[in-house]
């Protein structure tokens, strides 16, 4: 494929003699339980009218360079229609998260007037036709509006090829892409056309992949990983692609698994969370009677992989055909367009178990053993012994990972952590800045990912964030570990926990560890619980038991231990039980249990 830009790929689509014309974007249609198909070449047709039609309204007969498109549709077919016609007049695509992701009707308004003023051209909004939300009573006047229809067999007006003469270099920018904001406040990524067709092709020969791939998907278009990392990737490399939104699986995470029964799909891709849920959603029944054999390439990425995540999905779906070496686990963000590095699809993938004690930058890790997806003892694994790390293998073509210390030198020593430090063709062009430069670029374009990394072996391990480690008394602790040992002390998922810090700039401040969907408990399992708790748990000084939807999180739900400090701060944590965890505290339970015997 010689196509140097997304247009020229739309442009071959639209050919009515391309041979590849007729691979389909499927999408879900739950009130009618099936899916509704429209060709890539249609598609990319009726973007080219939709284009001709931003012209229009906006007043930009010649191009709309440099306007942004915001949009803000909860139809897939509705959002890609929107972004492809976009891209054909030279504007630039912004997909936005809807008010269920970003937490509120507000959150999404104040995005929209963020962006809608920040550049010199007021950007152009796009809704949904037949839609009326409490977010459009708050849109300003000023930005200009389009509706889309969500309907992919509704009547469309098409175009051969786009309404004005438009050629984007590989490195103009192709789109926005919005961050996860984990670790700060919202930010926007600089896409090129170049770190697409770099990206989507690197994986496509990092796995093997044949030319009759097909893929299914429910990943928000928001979000990197499900833009890129199905959808364009599909696209560009003409795979059919099966499309259902977030909330449709959540409702029923079935359908995802049924989608890939029903039309022999090959790829899948999800983070830790949606193997999670089909696990504990998905019927011992249900799970047998499905046919997932045909599956070649099951991704995971996107947040930290859990050891019991992977023992628990195949043990659930090994019936339905899940072999543990189609479990693929791969490192990427939206910095690095998607994705960074994968694992090697000839091989199973494999956790490493680390001393918690001897990670730190410019450190070397201890390596206490090696689990691979099929060992039996994956489900036996002790968190409060070791660190458990899943591989997440090499870079792909292009790409370059070191690791780097504290000022950003080189650790040439394998074994040794850092910071993961990117550069390649894949790298973004940089951060959007609302200055006249437009884009605030990596310096020397080499990206600092804020990720502690280790290499082992050539293969590539994720640690931590760099603002995800406590440091009490010259000890480092790593909040993933603190989480998942409390976890299982309390019996709930990992993902209903956060630790934070209550104040990172005073060493004696509380740690706090919050807690969703547990009831109050009452003094007796409380001694119970200080008694039991090991001392790598320790540093938690206090928890807070709240109900479910307290931990705030990012708009692919991630954590935001940031954010978890902000709300305590502020006294706006709204629990329903306050633990005080001291050494005073815990010889009282010691003493209570002790008269109980």
């Amino acid at each position: 494929m010689s196509s140097s830009n997304l247009l020229d790929v739309m442009k071959r689509h639209a050919q009515p003699t391309s041979t590849k014309s007729q691979s389909e974007l499927h999408c879900w249609d739950g009130s009618e339980k099936k899916h509704l198909p429209v060709s890539y070449g249609e598609l990319s047709q009726r973007a080219f009218a939709f284009g001709a039609d931003i012209l229009k309204i906006t007043g930009a007969a010649n191009g709309s360079t440099g306007r942004i498109v915001m949009i803000t549709c909860h139809s897939p077919y509705a959002t890609l229609l929107a972004f492809y016609g976009a891209i054909s007049v030279g504007a630039i695509p912004m997909i936005f998260p809807m008010p269920l992701s970003l937490g509120s009707h507000e959150a999404l308004t104040e995005r929209i007037r963020h962006w809608g003023f920040a550049f010199k051209l007021p950007a152009l909004l796009v809704l949904e036709e037949n839609l009326s939300e409490k977010f459009h009573d708050y849109i300003p006047a000023e930005i200009q509006q389009m509706r889309i229809s969500d309907d992919p067999q509704g009547h469309w007006d098409v175009l051969l090829k786009p309404s004005i003469e438009h050629d984007p270099l590989p490195d103009d920018v192709a789109f926005f892409q919005t961050t996860s904001s984990s670790t700060g406040d919202h930010k926007a990524v600089a896409i090129s056309h170049r770190n697409i067709l770099v990206n989507v092709t690197g994986i496509r020969k990092a796995q093997n992949m044949s030319a009759d791939e097909r893929m299914a998907t429910w990943l928000p278009l928001f979000h990197d990983m499900g833009l890129v990392g199905t959808v364009l990737f599909s696209f560009y490399n003409d795979y059919p692609l099966f499309i259902m939104t977030p909330t449709q699986f959540v409702k029923r995470p079935m359908l995802w698994l049924k989608c890939m029964h029903e039309h022999k799909c090959t790829i899948a891709t999800a983070p830790n969370f949606g193997f999670d849920y089909c696990s504990r959603l998905v019927s011992d029944k249900d799970a047998a009677e499905m046919d997932l054999s045909h599956v070649k390439h099951l991704f995971i990425g996107a947040e930290p992989i859990r050891i019991s995540t992977i023992d628990s999905f195949l043990q659930k779906f090994s019936a339905s055909g899940i072999r543990p070496q189609v479990i693929r686990p791969a490192y990427g963000l939206a910095e690095s367009t998607i994705i960074t590095s994968m694992t090697d699809p000839q091989q199973i993938s494999h956790f490493v178990c680390l001393d918690a004690d001897s990670i730190g930058i410019n450190q070397p890790v201890k390596v206490l053993d090696k689990l691979e997806f099929d060992d039996p003892r994956l489900s036996k694994h002790d968190a409060s012994k070791s660190v458990a790390v899943c591989a997440a293998g090499t870079a792909i073509d292009d790409m370059l990972i070191e690791i780097v210390d504290k000022n950003g030198e080189t650790i040439e020593q394998e074994g040794v952590a850092g910071e993961i430090a990117l550069t390649g063709t894949s790298v973004a062009l940089g951060y959007v800045s609302e200055s006249d430069e437009l884009i605030d670029r990596f310096p020397q374009g080499r990206l600092r990912t804020g990720d502690i990394g280790v290499i082992l072996d050539r293969e590539l391990y994720i640690l931590e964030r760099i603002k995800n480690i406590v440091i009490r008394n010259g000890e480092n602790f790593l909040v993933s570990a603190l989480e998942e040992q409390w976890a299982n002390l309390l019996a709930v998922s990992h993902e209903h926990i956060a630790v934070f810090e209550s104040n990172i700039h005073d060493p004696t401040s509380d740690i706090v560890l919050l807690v969703e969907r547990h009831s109050p408990i009452d003094d007796e399992a409380i001694d119970q619980l200080l008694v039991a708790m090991p001392k790598e748990a320790f540093p938690i000084n206090r928890i807070l038991l709240c109900k479910s939807r307290e931990i705030p999180r990012t708009t692919s739900g991630k954590k935001r231990h940031f954010y978890c400090r902000k709300l305590y701060q502020k006294n706006d944590i709204k629990f329903q039980q306050e633990i005080e965890v001291s050494p005073q505290r815990i010889m009282v339970a010691m003493r209570a249990i002790s008269d109980n015997v």
